[in-house]
C-alpha cells in the first residue's frame, strides 16, 4: 500500500482556524477537517495541505500572529499513521 501523507496546521480555537482558513483558502488547495486522533491538544479543526505547498504557504503566512498553531507533518501506512510537529520556517 502506497504511504499517504500531507501537513496539517491545528489551533487553540475555531476562530484562529476559521481565519487561516479564509487566509489561505482563495490561493491553495486547503481543507479544513477533524484534526487527526494522533494530536491531542487541539480546537478539534486542522488545516490539511500538500507538502508540495510547504513552503509558499510559509511564505505567505510570514508575519501571522502564530500564537497557538501548530504544525504537523502526517504520514499513514497501511494500518499505522503518526503526526510528526515540525518547526515554523
Amino acid at each position: 500500500m502506497k504511504e499517504k501523507t500531507f501537513m496539517f496546521i491545528s489551533f487553540d480555537s475555531t476562530h484562529k482556524a476559521i481565519h487561516f482558513e479564509k487566509l489561505l483558502m482563495s490561493r491553495f488547495a486547503i481543507e479544513l477537517i477533524p484534526t487527526p486522533r494522533e494530536v491531542t491538544a487541539s480546537c478539534g479543526l486542522a488545516l490539511k495541505y500538500e507538502p508540495d505547498d510547504h513552503q509558499e504557504i510559509m511564505t505567505f503566512l510570514d508575519g501571522e500572529d502564530k500564537t497557538g498553531l501548530r504544525l504537523y507533518h502526517y504520514y499513514k501506512k497501511e494500518k499505522s499513521s503518526m503526526a510528526v510537529e515540525s518547526e515554523w520556517r
